[in-house]
Parts: C-alpha cells; sequence; structure tokens
C-alpha cells in the first residue's frame, strides 16, 4: 500500500510539472510572438534603418539586405560603408557633435569594444542570441557576434603535401620550413593572443625562434593568401579560413590546418544597435534577422562562419575556438607593438 501511495504521488507531482512547464512554455511563446507584432509595428511607423558597417558593399552587405528586404519589404535599408577605423572616428565625431544619427553598427569587436566604452551602443538581447554561446556575445548585453574569422596556418598544396604539412604552430621551427613561412608586417593581435595561450615563460621563446626562420614578410592577409595559392609563398602563418575557402572555390591548391591539441584564434565580427537610435524598432528587426537562422544562412553563402552553437558543431568541426576579446590589448597596445617590432623587425 505505501509503495502504491507512493507511485500516485509521485506520477501526480510529474503530471503537474508537466502541466506548470507547458504553461510557461506557452507564455513564453505568447510574450516573445507579441513582442515581435510590437516591433513590426513600430518599425512599420518608422519605415527606414541607418545601417553602418565595415563589410564589403558586394556581395556581403548587398546580400544580407536583399534577405532582410525579402522578409520586411516595408523598409528601407540605408547603408554607409566604411573600414572599421574610419566607421570609429566617424561615429566618435558624429557623438561629440551630437549628431549621431545611426541605427546599426557592424564592424570588428576591436572598434565595437571602444563604441562600446563611449557609452554609444543600446543594451539589447534579442531572441535570437540564446543561439549563441557566452564568449559571442557581450556580457552585458550591449553586441553579438555576426560571425567569427578563425586564424588558421595555410599551405600551398603543390609544394607541400598534406603528409608534410605542420600540424601547429610549434612544427613551423622545423629546418625544412625556414625560407618558407609568409607573415603579415603587422600581426601584433595574433602575437598577443598566441602569448595568452601558451604563457609567456613558453611563449617568448617560441617568438624568438620563429623569427628566426627566415620569414617572408607581406603586408595584408589578403595578399599573403593569394601569394599562397599561387605557390610563391608556401606556408601563410596567419591566414583568414574564410579567405582560404574563397581561394578554394575557384580551384586553387590551397589548404589550412586544423589545430589538434591547441586552440584557434578568432577574430570577431560584432553587430550592435546605437544608443538613442532614431528607427529602434526596425533597427532590432535588422539586428534580430542578422543573428538568425536566415541571417546566418547568408552568411554561409559568403564563406563566413557563423558563431551559433549549431554552427560551430556542424561547419567548422573540432575547432576549439578562442575568440581575440581585445580589451586587454588595447589597454596595453604600444607595449605589445614595441615587443612585437623587438623580435621581428617586420619588414
Amino acid at each position: 500500500m505505501l509503495r502504491k501511495y507512493f507511485i500516485g504521488r509521485f506520477a501526480s507531482c510529474f503530471m503537474m510539472y508537466i502541466i506548470f512547464g507547458s504553461i510557461v512554455l506557452t507564455t513564453v511563446a505568447s510574450f516573445a510572438a507579441q513582442e515581435s507584432a510590437n516591433l513590426i509595428e513600430g518599425a512599420k511607423q518608422e519605415r527606414k534603418i541607418l545601417y553602418y558597417t565595415a563589410l564589403p558593399i558586394q556581395p556581403d552587405t548587398t546580400m544580407m539586405v536583399d534577405a532582410f528586404k525579402v522578409k520586411y519589404p516595408f523598409l528601407d535599408v540605408d547603408v554607409f560603408r566604411l573600414s572599421g577605423e574610419t566607421l570609429l572616428m566617424k561615429v566618435l565625431a558624429e557623438a561629440q557633435a551630437k549628431a549621431l544619427k545611426n541605427d546599426v553598427f557592424q564592424c570588428s569587436i576591436v572598434q565595437m569594444s571602444q563604441m562600446k566604452q563611449k557609452g554609444l551602443l543600446m543594451k539589447y538581447v534579442g531572441p535570437e542570441s540564446k543561439a549563441y554561446g557566452p564568449k559571442f556575445k557581450d556580457p552585458d548585453g550591449y553586441w553579438n557576434t555576426s560571425y567569427i574569422i578563425p586564424y588558421v596556418i595555410a599551405y600551398n598544396t603543390k609544394i607541400i603535401p598534406k603528409a608534410d604539412a605542420p600540424k601547429s604552430y610549434e612544427d613551423l621551427l622545423k629546418p625544412k620550413y625556414k625560407g618558407k613561412i609568409g607573415i603579415d608586417t603587422d600581426e601584433v593581435q595574433w602575437y598577443f593572443h598566441l602569448l595568452k595561450i601558451m604563457g609567456r615563460e613558453k611563449g617568448i621563446p617560441f617568438m624568438k625562434a620563429l623569427a628566426k626562420q627566415d620569414l617572408l614578410f607581406r603586408k595584408g592577409h589578403t595578399l599573403l593568401t593569394t601569394l599562397c595559392a599561387a605557390g610563391e609563398v608556401p606556408i601563410v602563418l596567419v591566414a583568414y579560413l574564410q579567405e582560404v575557402y574563397n581561394a578554394q572555390d575557384v580551384g586553387s591548391p590551397i589548404e589550412w590546418v586544423l589545430f589538434e591539441s591547441s586552440p584557434t584564434i578568432a577574430a570577431i565580427n560584432t553587430i550592435a544597435i546605437q544608443n538613442n537610435a532614431p528607427h529602434p524598432n526596425a533597427a532590432k528587426l535588422f539586428y534580430n534577422f542578422s543573428i538568425s537562422e536566415e541571417g546566418t544562412a547568408v552568411l554561409k553563402k559568403l564563406s563566413k562562419n557563423a558563431a551559433t552553437t549549431k554552427a560551430l558543431t556542424t561547419e567548422v568541426k573540432g575547432m576549439d575556438v578562442y575568440v581575440a576579446h581585445p580589451e586587454e590589448l588595447l589597454a596595453n597596445y604600444e607595449q605589445v607593438t614595441k615587443e612585437w617590432k623587438e623580435i621581428f623587425n617586420p619588414k
């Protein structure tokens, strides 16, 4: 009898839990639907968005904006494109003149962090942000990652067969790679973050040994990837993964290294809404769309790696991503740059 009593009580409590959970889920879904409806109604009154971006107009920005307008045809999107640093200077100048009229920012985490420090971003955590892990969104709710830019070792497969390719940064110290490694003349961010991963006790000796490998200095990651694809630079120390993909798409003999025992440093491109945006509802719709499954599908067409938990599991299998947050580097930039130049003497 006692056993039957406890079984009955457990069943009753379990059913109450299921019913309560269903009520909660229904309430949350209803609230989310109402919030979305309110945003759409507000956006219909605002009718437009001003979008500041550091992404290329063609095809990156155009594809995202066109996909957004298919879903929200009642909104016009005015795009203002600048390089990341120029965008930051424009925004800071507008803020100082009290003439900010932008709605949405999209740029590197480096510029976004500085805008957050200046109080220029709106705190907003949209419903799509739940698809991203903690390191891919601002802990205070001011920005979300749009996509990641993994820093990988790339190599020309006609010069270096896959079996002979380096498997790690430490492999690059082998004599057979001397005089074959290309590196950007301003690789300070990579230098700083790899030291954070390795620790200075191990990292500084590694950097000094690497500097003795007769490195091939060139200006620009895109140029280095192009030279690697052409066979002029056999190995690129820091290549952007999406640029390797682009080279592969046109048949270039280039491959990249997936690190087996260490994390892969990755820069992140971010999106945020301006504080006191003139079209806040429309801005939130664009923000949410950009980081949603629909938005990340556009990124995939552009060979960009989305940062959702799902995308990291299915599209960059096995990559342990180390996000290159810039705050500490920016605070010590002059000292880090001085140290980088003293070790590598880039020319």
